[in-house]
């Protein structure tokens, strides 16, 4: 039996989407732990490209705050936990709408850790995403 690692730190691959359904991408994302505070990297396969993330992370929660490189982009706050097995996390994500004409957005979130039997279909569709420019 091989042993289960509560770290958060590492490479994963996800998936988000928007409460009313609306599909959304996947992202690739880089976790680094320390004393349980995290920072990293995502990058999203649509426009928005790459951000970064800091936050906290207790085993099981994981929050953390998602700026994007363009600075004119609001800002996306993840909340969530990590599965028993520690290959996967489960959360929600919201946008609290600061800029005038925009609203409040909210969604889901899921991700699995790289090399995790789940991470290969999405892996599989980030990159065919990629390749076809995100659309």
């Amino acid at each position: 039996m091989s042993e289960v690692s509560h770290s958060i730190a590492g490479n994963w691959f996800g998936k988000y989407g928007y409460e009313d359904e609306t599909e959304g991408a996947t992202f690739e994302a880089v976790f680094l732990e320390s004393r349980g505070y995290i920072e990293g990297s995502m990058l999203d396969d649509c426009a928005l490209g790459e951000a970064f993330v800091s936050g906290t992370f207790v085993y099981p929660t994981i929050s953390f705050t998602k700026k994007y490189r363009n600075a004119r982009l609001e800002t996306i706050e993840y909340r969530g936990a990590m599965s028993e097995d520690g290959q996967s996390l489960l959360g929600v994500w919201w946008i609290k709408a600061e800029l005038p004409g925009h609203i409040d957005t909210r969604g889901t979130w899921t991700a699995f850790r790289e090399g995790s039997d789940s991470a290969g279909p999405i892996r599989a569709l980030r990159l065919e995403l990629v390749a076809a420019g995100g659309k």
